[in-house]
């Protein structure tokens, strides 16, 4: 398979993981008497940065950043001109601006970043044991 080919495949990969979280997160907040739409960005953007981290054919952690930085500028574009909802938990808000979704988004992509890196170093510490380790063998 071509570069080009496992690129958009894990480009696919991204797409998909962002519209599944994302509606699931909006629902799942919903259930819970919470705003959706703060927590469908958290998950998105959790599930963006992760999911290019696991789909990325090379340099993982870097495409991982790039999409924390390609998602925060999308969701600051996106999010920032985001008012309160007019419900009963949020009286005296409705409809005054908040950044609140484009914090929560920004969040989502920050832990799914952290937890990139923990995948990281857990692969480079497998790595090192692996090399670390003599070959027994005929001298």
């Amino acid at each position: 398979m071509l570069p080009f080919e496992r690129w958009f495949l894990a480009f696919l990969a991204v797409a998909g993981a962002f519209f599944i979280a994302g509606i699931t997160g909006s629902i799942v907040t919903d259930l819970a008497g919470l705003w959706h739409l703060p927590g469908a960005g958290f998950a998105a953007a959790l599930a963006v940065v992760v999911t290019t981290y696991v789909a990325a054919p090379s340099r993982k952690f870097q495409a991982s950043c790039l999409a924390l930085v390609v998602g925060a500028l999308a969701a600051w574009f996106l999010l920032d001109s985001s008012w309160y909802p007019e419900t009963d938990r949020y009286q005296g808000l409705a409809y005054q601006p908040t950044h609140l979704p484009f914090i929560a988004t920004f969040c989502g992509g920050v832990v799914g970043l952290l937890f990139a890196a923990l995948l990281r170093s857990r692969a480079r510490d497998g790595d090192v044991y692996h090399h670390a380790v003599p070959r027994s063998g005929p001298a």
